[in-house]
């Protein structure tokens, strides 16, 4: 821990459990004992924490009233803005899940709790508490600054929007990160009594195959052993820092054959696709298979948006965008002359659905939002489309107005020598 002492407040109405953290907690380090406060219920968490200033808080999941994602969202509702690690007894990936969205730092098993762990948990949310106030402190000054500028500037209102869209990316990039942090932790360890179960079902159907209800109660559970396998592998795609391999490839192609993929699907829905393609593409360097992903996850959505019915139109085409160039190493692109052209190959996806709600909009690429029910859809596969298209230097956005459908608009970058590598989209 660090050399201050560090201000920590436990909610457990457990005291047993609550000793033994406290006991974890004191013992020696190099830096100073924790100033330690324990209250036994959310009541009085509450209380504590609108009087006080603390550097950590640990909830326990069951807190009698209520449990600790509940106490989460209150403490985050009311604008505090505390490092909160959830502690449990259950290696529950789902509890884990709903707590990092409703506002925890990081997630802990009761049962593998150690002075080692604990500390590590502390160090890494207490610095992720920094970083976000210090972000928060720069944005003040930013805003402040800007302010102070007159309104009807056209350069302050691109630098504002860059700004807003550069927030938004650090904001997904941590919850990313909290994610991909989380999947290491648990799901391979959930992942082999999954493995252990579904053999089991499959070696009793062989064993059974002539008793009907067996088999249908077997086949329900290998269902449900899918869905947490789609939950779980899609989480560990977040923990995965697998590079991009580039090459060559002919991306009209490369849709034409997702398309014949949803031939079927489509007409079942009855589903017409438009297709405007400008002539003669020039190829484009992309990861061919990740492309293909983004592509089939945005179409699946189309098709699942339009169940009844509709148009699906696609079109391809070169567009150019106004580029600005880092002359130096700062973290500050120049401006005025220092810009450049650059082409982008744009693949549009538009629906006729139901549109999306304009407080939708801002949350469709975040991990684990989606608007399926539960049984239909993670909420990982936009986060994924998103990751993989800013790691090709693209941009992915979304217009839509309800009860008129949505447009899915991809631009990929053509690589090009005669511009330097240091761009900032304009």
């Amino acid at each position: 821990m660090d050399n201050l002492a560090n201000r920590i407040l436990i909610v457990d109405d457990d005291e047993d459990d609550a000793l033994f953290i406290n006991e974890i907690l004191s013992q020696p380090s190099s830096g100073l004992p924790p100033l330690i406060t324990h209250v036994e219920s959310p009541t009085l968490a509450l209380e504590c924490l609108s009087n006080n200033t603390f550097d950590i808080c640990l909830f326990d999941y069951r807190l009698g009233e209520m449990n600790g994602i509940e106490l989460i969202r209150m403490v985050r509702d009311i604008g505090l803005d505390f490092p909160i690690i959830l502690l449990t007894g259950q290696g529950d990936e789902e509890i884990a899940v709903e707590a990092i969205k409703s506002g925890a730092t990081d997630y802990l098993v009761k049962s593998k709790l150690t002075s080692s762990s604990l500390d590590k948990a502390i160090r890494y949310a207490t610095q992720l508490f920094k970083e976000e106030e210090l972000r928060k402190s720069t944005e003040i000054k930013l805003l402040k600054s800007c302010d102070e500028l007159s309104a009807t500037n056209q350069e302050l209102k691109v630098s504002m929007q860059r700004l807003q869209t550069a927030q938004n990316q650090i904001l997904r990039a941590d919850k990313l990160a909290s994610i991909g942090r989380l999947a290491t932790g648990v799901c391979h360890e959930i992942l082999n009594p999954i493995n252990i179960i579904a053999g089991h079902a499959q070696a009793l159907k062989m064993e059974r195959p002539k008793d009907l209800p067996l088999l249908q109660d077997l086949d329900s559970i290998m269902d449900e052993v899918g869905r947490v396998e789609k939950i779980l592998t899609g989480l560990l795609k977040f923990s995965r820092e697998e590079p991009i391999e580039i090459k060559e490839v002919d991306l009209i192609d490369n849709l034409n054959s997702v398309l014949v993929i949803m031939e079927k699907e489509f007409l079942h829905n009855n589903i017409k696709v438009d297709k405007h393609f400008e002539i003669d593409l020039p190829k484009i360097e992309v990861d061919a298979d990740r492309i293909r992903q983004v592509f089939l996850n945005i179409i699946n959505n189309a098709r699942y948006a339009m169940n009844d019915g509709g148009t699906l139109t696609i079109s391809a085409l070169i567009v150019y965008k106004d580029i600005l160039i880092k002359t130096d190493f700062s973290d500050q692109a120049q401006t005025g002359n220092e810009s450049a052209q650059k082409k982008f190959l744009r693949i549009s996806f538009t629906d006729t659905g139901p549109g999306i709600k304009n407080d939708d909009i801002g949350k469709l690429f975040d991990p684990f939002f989606t608007t399926k029910p539960e049984d239909k859809g993670t909420g990982l596969g936009l986060s994924v489309c998103y990751t993989i298209i800013q790691k090709h230097g693209g941009v992915i956005e979304v217009e839509s107005e309800l009860g008129k459908g949505a447009s899915f608009i991809i631009d990929l970058p053509f690589f090009d020598d005669s511009i330097p590598e240091y761009l900032s989209p304009g």
